[in-house]
């Protein structure tokens, strides 16, 4: 029996809302975007801090290792990782701790097996200390730190429209040539979570509500007993996001360097992406009992955590090392697109983060 093509599937499935369609095109698990293990850097799709030096790593690792401390430097202290792509920022924590004399464990959360090969390549020198798991059920309880960048903004994510003075939901049919329709909200937590901003919107006023964080946050609040977890991502403040003036949302799709606004043209094919509501990361982190310690740019983060000494630390001080920390730190590279949400649990109380030294933006949240 011949297996269905991608587009069969999409019809099949139609009309359906934008958030399963968003899911089907990146996690499918033959057709999916994720499932073919993406290229990152130069030669992919797009670029990610880790893939642009070990610097970036090397100034988290060195965060990682003053929330080990604030733990008692507990003997099982785990890092965490998911959404790891290639393995470079595990590659270069690992190193870093390497260079300081430690050893921890560390988990990938990955439930793509081509994702998974290519990580056990680039990280071969320290297989030993590296376990993968395809879902949060298989992963132990553990101490330590969770860690993720530019996860939250892949995770699929509903289109909601005003329309007559009412929110909306988009819906996608492939039946044919790719059509939106507008229909009723398929969750009532869509309109629970802009409902505030509705009135001040323009009519036609389009933008993403993103359900999916909260599931995934109750993986993460069975499993990390004490400790942090440390977001790295673009995005906004909730007032930020769904300001009047972005009336058009932020969805993106990359593909191979090309930005672009149309998430049909290449299902399965391209990223999509929007940005992350970094005040519904915070609320639905407290809702699970995490104290919101830290939000800052990624700029001011690295510069706080000693970027630039670290750079002579890991022995890298070329004209090309200068010019790849300018691209973490400068406003025209990701320096202040990408930003820094840093949350805990069983830390001492009053616990104030050297990351976040020179700037703590909690209060936009």
């Amino acid at each position: 029996m011949k297996e269905k093509s991608f587009q069969q599937i999409l019809a099949e499935e139609s009309p359906m809302t934008f958030a399963h369609y968003m899911e089907l095109a990146l996690y499918h698990p033959e057709y999916g975007y994720y499932a073919r293990a993406p290229k990152i850097g130069k030669k992919g799709d797009y670029i990610t801090a880790p893939t642009i030096h070990p610097v970036f790593g090397a100034a988290v690792a060195r965060q990682i290792l003053e929330i080990w401390h604030l733990l008692g430097k507990k003997e099982d202290f785990v890092i965490c990782e998911a959404g790891a792509g290639e393995g470079y920022l595990a590659l270069d924590i690992l190193d870093f701790l390497s260079l300081k004399g430690l050893e921890f464990k560390y988990f990938i959360l990955e439930p793509f097996t081509p994702n998974r090969l290519r990580q056990e390549e680039v990280l071969e020198r320290h297989f030993d200390k590296v376990r993968w798991f395809s879902s949060w059920k298989e992963i132990p309880e553990f101490n330590g730190v969770f860690i993720s960048n530019e996860l939250f903004d892949s995770f699929p994510v509903h289109l909601v429209q005003k329309a007559e003075d009412e929110l909306r939901e988009v819906y996608v049919s492939f039946k044919e040539t790719p059509k939106e329709l507008l229909g009723e909200l398929s969750k009532p937590a869509l309109l629970e979570r802009v409902s505030e901003f509705v009135p001040l919107w323009p009519e036609g006023y389009r933008t993403e509500v993103c359900l999916a964080y909260e599931p995934f946050f109750a993986g993460i609040a069975q499993k990390l007993s004490q400790g942090a977890i440390i977001t790295f991502d673009y995005g906004y403040s909730r007032n930020d996001y769904y300001h009047e003036e972005r009336s058009s949302g932020t969805l993106l799709c990359f593909q191979g360097h090309r930005v672009f606004a149309n998430p049909y043209l290449f299902p399965g094919k391209c990223d999509l992406t929007a940005h992350v509501d970094f005040t519904a990361i915070k609320e639905i982190g407290e809702k699970f009992g995490f104290v919101t310690l830290g939000f800052t740019t990624q700029s001011s983060f690295l510069v706080s955590l000693g970027v630039e000494k670290l750079l002579a630390e890991i022995g890298r001080i070329g004209v090309r090392d200068t010019e790849a920390l300018k691209m973490l730190l400068l406003p025209q590279g990701l320096g202040m697109s990408h930003w820094v949400l840093v949350q805990g649990r069983g830390l001492p109380l009053k616990t104030e983060l050297l990351g976040f030294k020179l700037s703590n933006r909690l209060g936009i949240l």
